[in-house]
This record gives C-alpha cells, sequence and structure tokens, in this order.
C-alpha cells in the first residue's frame, strides 16, 4: 500500500515537471479523472464514495505512467 503511495506521488511529481508535448498527453487521463470523480461524487455512502475517489486517483496514476512512461 505504501509503495503505491509512493510510486502514485512519483508519476504526480513527473506529471508538474513534464514539458508541455507530455501535458498534452495527459489530458486524456484527466478528463478521465474527471468522470471518474463524477461517477464516485453520485454515490450514497461514505465509506464507498471515499473508495471510489480513491480509485480514481489510482487509475489516473496508472493512466499517467503509462502515457509518460510506457506500459
Amino acid at each position: 500500500m505504501v509503495k503505491k503511495g509512493l510510486i502514485s506521488v512519483l508519476v504526480l511529481a513527473c506529471f508538474v515537471a513534464a514539458p508541455r508535448p507530455a501535458m498534452a498527453l495527459m489530458a486524456g487521463c484527466a478528463s478521465d479523472l474527471l468522470d471518474c470523480y463524477t461517477r464516485a461524487a453520485n454515490i450514497d455512502s461514505f465509506w464507498y464514495r471515499t473508495a471510489a475517489g480513491l480509485d480514481c486517483e489510482l487509475d489516473f496514476a496508472d493512466c499517467a505512467r503509462q502515457r509518460l512512461i510506457g506500459a
């Protein structure tokens, strides 16, 4: 769990430091993240909504990693 968190932080740090062409590649990941947050916000249970939001962030980190580094 901690390892995934560190990887997510590293990917997000790369996202911030990425040059502008890489930012264009991330546009799809960002729109997917917003759509995922919208779906998570519609969940009634606090804990399930929170878990869904965290899942969205992990999916975003995975998408960013795949776009920046590759499969």
